[in-house]
C-alpha cells in the first residue's frame, strides 16, 4: 500500500512537469515570432537557436511526463494487488468478523406445540440431548400426542417398564431389533408395492423409536440401512422416526458419507446443553441467553426456539400438579427402594405440608417415574436444592 506522502509529492512532481511544459512551448512560441519581426543577422540567429532549444527542452519534459504516468498507473495496479492480498490474508485468518445486533427472543418468536410443528414439517424427527436434560420426557410427550393416530414402536436397548406406555411395541433384545428392522424394510417395500396398484390406499401412520442410537448401530448390522431406508422413502409411506443420539452428526445416527440425509429429511430437536452448543454454533447471543433463562423445558428445532410442555412443579400456588392419570397410580415394589409399603396416591389437592416424609418419597418416585425432574420434585416437596439433604434425598431416589 502507498503511503499518503509519498503520493502527495509524486502528484506535485506531475504538477511542476506541467508547467514546465507549458513554458516551453510559450517560449517557443515567441522565439518564433521575434525570429520572424527580426532582420537578418546574429540576433535572428541566436532567437532561431533559442527557439530550437525550447522545442528540444519541451519534447524531453513531455516524454518524461509520458514515462512518469506510465510508473503511475504501474505503482496504481501494484498497491491494488498488495490491498487484495491484504484482506485476503485477513479473511483465510478469520480475523474480520461482521457482528450483528440480535433482537431478543419474544412469545412470537418460541414455537409452543412442538408436536405440531414437527407434523407440519413432515420430516424424521431427530432428538439431541445430553443425560439428564428431559430426552425422556420428551420422548413421552411425544408418544401421548401421537399414539391416537400413530402405532409406535421403539427400540430401546436400555428398556425399563416405566419408559413407555403399554400401548407402545417395545423391543430392547439386539437380536430382535435386528429381526424388526429387516421387517421394517421390507415393510417399505410391501406398502410401495400396495401403492402402487391401489390408488385408495392409506398406509397406517408409524413413529419409530430408535434409542442409544449409537450402541444400536454396534450391536445392529442393518441400523444404518434401516435409517436410510426409512427416512428416504418413509414420509410418503407414513412411516417416520425418531432417533435419538447425543450429537447431531451424521455418524451418530448411522449415516456415514450421508450428512444430506440427515439435514434434508430430518428436523433436529436440541435440548439441555446441546441446545446451547448449537445456538452458540449459529452465533445468536439471544438464543443462547433465552435456553440459559431455564435450566428445564426449553430447546430448538430446526434452529427455532421451543417450548417442551413443562416437566416442573413450580407453581404459584402449594398445590401439587398431578396429572389425571396419576390419580389412582400405585407405587410398585422397585419403586418403594427405601422398603415402604405400596400404597395408592390419592387426593392431589392435598397441599405440601399435609404431606407425611413417607408419602413424599412415595409421590416423589410417581412424579419421577412420569418423566419429572428430581431436582423439580426434590425444590418443591422439601425445598432445597442443595447440601446434605438434597444429596441425601436425591441417594434415596436413585435407588432401583
Amino acid at each position: 500500500m502507498l503511503h499518503n506522502s509519498f503520493i502527495q509529492e509524486v502528484v506535485l512532481l506531475r504538477s511542476k512537469i506541467k508547467n514546465m511544459l507549458i513554458l516551453c512551448t510559450l517560449s517557443c512560441l515567441l522565439s518564433i515570432i521575434t525570429t520572424a519581426l527580426t532582420p537578418k543577422g546574429l540576433n535572428k540567429f541566436n532567437l532561431t537557436l533559442l527557439g530550437l532549444i525550447s522545442s528540444l527542452v519541451g519534447l524531453s519534459v513531455s516524454k518524461i511526463e509520458d514515462e512518469l504516468n506510465l510508473k503511475l498507473q504501474d505503482l496504481n495496479i501494484q498497491s491494488r494487488v498488495t490491498a487484495k492480498e491484504i484482506y485476503s490474508n485477513l479473511l483465510k485468518e478469520k480475523n474480520f468478523e461482521v457482528t450483528l445486533p440480535m433482537a431478543p427472543i419474544t412469545e412470537v418468536d418460541v414455537i409452543t406445540d412442538v408436536v405440531g410443528y414437527w407434523l407440519s414439517q413432515d420430516r424424521h424427527l431427530g432428538l439431541i440431548a445430553g443425560s439428564g436434560s428431559g430426552k425422556s420426557y420428551t420422548v413421552k410427550h411425544f408418544i401421548s400426542i401421537l399414539q391416537s393416530s400413530f402405532k409406535i414402536v421403539a427400540y430401546d436397548p436400555d428398556y425399563q417398564v416405566s419408559d413407555y406406555p403399554e400401548n407402545v411395541d417395545v423391543h430392547y433384545d439386539f437380536d430382535d431389533i435386528e429381526t424388526c428392522f429387516s421387517a421394517d424394510i421390507q415393510e417399505i417395500e410391501n406398502r410401495i408395492a400396495e401403492r402402487r396398484n391401489n390408488r385408495k390406499y392409506i398406509p397406517d401412520s408409524m413413529f419409530y423409536i430408535a434409542e442409544e442410537c449409537p450402541i444400536l448401530s454396534e450391536m445392529c448390522d442393518s441400523m444404518g440401512t434401516w435409517i436410510k431406508r426409512i427416512s428416504k422413502r418413509g414420509r410418503k409411506l407414513k412411516m417416520f422416526l425418531c432417533v435419538v443420539a447425543q450429537n447431531s452428526t451424521a455418524e451418530n445416527f448411522s449415516l456415514q458419507n450421508d450428512s444430506a440425509i440427515l439435514k434434508n429429511n430430518f428436523s433436529l430437536l436440541f435440548l439441555g446443553t446441546k441446545a446451547v452448543e448449537e445456538a452458540k454454533r449459529l452465533k445468536n447471543d439471544s438464543l443462547v441467553e433465552w435456553l440459559q433463562g431455564e435450566r428445564y423445558g426449553r430447546g430448538l428445532i430446526d434452529g427455532r426456539p421451543c417450548i417442551i410442555p413443562s416437566n416442573t412443579l413450580l407453581t404459584t400456588s402449594n398445590q401439587l400438579p398431578m396429572p389425571e392419570e396419576l390419580v389412582s397410580a400405585k407405587i410398585d415394589e422397585s419403586t418403594a427402594g427405601s422398603g415402604l409399603e405400596a400404597v395408592e396416591v390419592e387426593n392431589v389437592d392435598t397441599k405440601i405440608g399435609d404431606f407425611s416424609e413417607e408419602n413424599k418419597l412415595i409421590y416423589a418416585r410417581v412424579l419421577i417415574n412420569e418423566g419429572y425432574s428430581k431436582h423439580r420434585v426434590i425444590k418443591l416437596l422439601w425445598d432445597v436444592s442443595g447440601g446434605k439433604k438434597y444429596q441425601e434425598l436425591t441417594r434415596i431416589l436413585n435407588e432401583e
